[in-house]
């Protein structure tokens, strides 16, 4: 798990390293988009987790910390959400303004880093612009040093996490759907509160980029469009249509065959969990590894029927 985390610090950083050519001393404050001010928020919130557990000898809270902020946001959501301004097609001062960002922030993880990860961070560390002598001897990151950049940070954060839940409402629709990621989706999102659709259009590039759309209507609540499969964030109602992007009758039988091998699977397994000779002989780890797998199986029968429900649902 831990390699595989390395893996992802050591890609983040060579994606960045693409477009890192300097060293950053200061940060266009009035350039900032929204994933900027987000994640500079995030990267103070984890400095001070980060300091606290530290100096309560909490190391696995530490880790924690960071390895969800490595992971999850920096890699996950704000690498992505900012290709389109690293190759310029926001213009050169954005673009700029958005690369000094990135060499604080990915400087400042390294810091956070390093007392878990020394050769790696020390590696990274010697190969990023703008930086001197050994990370070991960096400053450890100031908390309150990015917050004069963005007063409404609070806002910022909140603005972008209903952002990302949506993005991830439609993706595991389209995942439940068994869409493929490169398939550009049509969506509409209806909002009520004038804020959230302000927000929302603010934003729709975001939106369409991260979420793959080849369409978004932002609008009031209304009628529920035909054949679309819904999901609900806080005061929004998210539409992805399904009509004329998936084959219904192909999906439905695609379902029912997978279905019919996992319940054949689930027959073997429950075969061997209702054994008394196999239960009373085979090792308990073994047993405990076929009753893991009915399980899993059973919740992915379960998935699957209630995706095949729906499918039906919009076939009528």
């Amino acid at each position: 798990g831990y390699r595989n985390f390395v893996n992802k610090l050591w890609n983040a950083a060579r994606f960045a390293l693409m477009h890192l050519k300097k060293g950053h001393q200061t940060i266009a404050q009035d350039l900032l988009t929204l994933p900027d001010k987000w994640i500079l928020a995030r990267l103070s919130a984890v400095s001070g987790e980060v300091s606290e557990a530290l100096d309560n000898y909490r190391f696995n809270e530490a880790a924690g910390s960071l390895y969800n902020f490595v992971w999850h946001e920096l890699c996950d959501w704000y690498l992505e959400a900012i290709k389109p301004t690293l190759y310029g097609h926001q213009g050169p001062d954005q673009q700029e303004a958005t690369m000094g960002v990135l060499w604080f922030t990915l400087r400042d993880t390294l810091v956070l880093l390093h007392p878990f990860m020394p050769f790696v961070t020390e590696e990274i560390w010697h190969k990023l612009p703008g930086t001197k002598g050994s990370v070991m001897r960096a400053e450890f990151p100031d908390t309150t040093v990015y917050a004069d950049l963005d007063p409404d940070s609070r806002e910022s954060v909140a603005q972008m996490e209903k952002l990302t839940a949506i993005i991830s409402a439609i993706r595991n629709i389209r995942g439940e759907m068994n869409m493929p990621p490169s398939l550009e989706l049509q969506v509409a999102l209806h909002a009520q509160p004038s804020e959230t659709r302000q927000i929302l259009t603010a934003h729709q590039d975001l939106i369409f980029n991260l979420a793959r759309l080849k369409a978004l209507e932002i609008s009031e609540p209304g009628a529920k469009p035909q054949s679309a499969a819904t999901a609900v964030i806080d005061d929004t109602t998210i539409f992805v249509f399904l009509e004329g992007t998936i084959d219904f009758a192909q999906e439905i039988e695609r379902l029912e065959k997978e279905i019919a091998k996992i319940d054949g699977e689930l027959q073997t397994v429950a075969k061997k969990l209702t054994n008394a000779s196999f239960l009373n002989k085979a090792p308990a780890e073994v047993v405990n590894k076929v009753r893991s797998r009915s399980e899993t199986l059973t919740a992915k029968s379960d998935k699957l029927r209630a995706t095949l429900t729906k499918i039906r649902s919009f076939n009528v």
